[in-house]
């Protein structure tokens, strides 16, 4: 009898994935950082340059991250945005619309871009 459920992973395993999530955490951690170090970087450098003009959000950060890692997913050059694999390109977006789909337009929005 076939099932559809998930083996259980061995010790061995158990051990990879607590090792990988823990890796993960810390570079998502340092990825945050980094935006905010960029963001706090240019508000200090606007306005020590005495420039009467917003400084950047840290949305344009996360936008510019977003950018250059989905070029990076399908393989392309992420300072010219050249020689990515559309069809990849294309399962990334469609992932990115069954997150929407599945997870936030069932439930109600809880935050708003910055």
């Amino acid at each position: 009898m076939k099932t559809d459920s998930c083996p259980i992973p061995t010790p061995q395993e158990r051990s990879f994935l607590a090792i990988q999530q823990a890796a993960e955490q810390t570079m998502l951690e340092k990825v945050s950082r980094a935006i905010s170090d960029a963001t706090s970087e240019v508000a200090t450098n606007v306005r020590d340059a005495g420039l009467g003009l917003e400084p950047t959000s840290e949305g344009y950060f996360m936008f510019a991250v977003q950018q250059a890692t989905f070029v990076r997913l399908c393989g392309g050059n992420p300072d010219t945005l050249r020689g990515g694999n559309p069809e990849v390109g294309d399962h990334v977006v469609r992932n990115c619309r069954n997150i929407i789909d599945t997870y936030w337009k069932s439930q109600p929005a809880h935050t708003t871009m910055p």
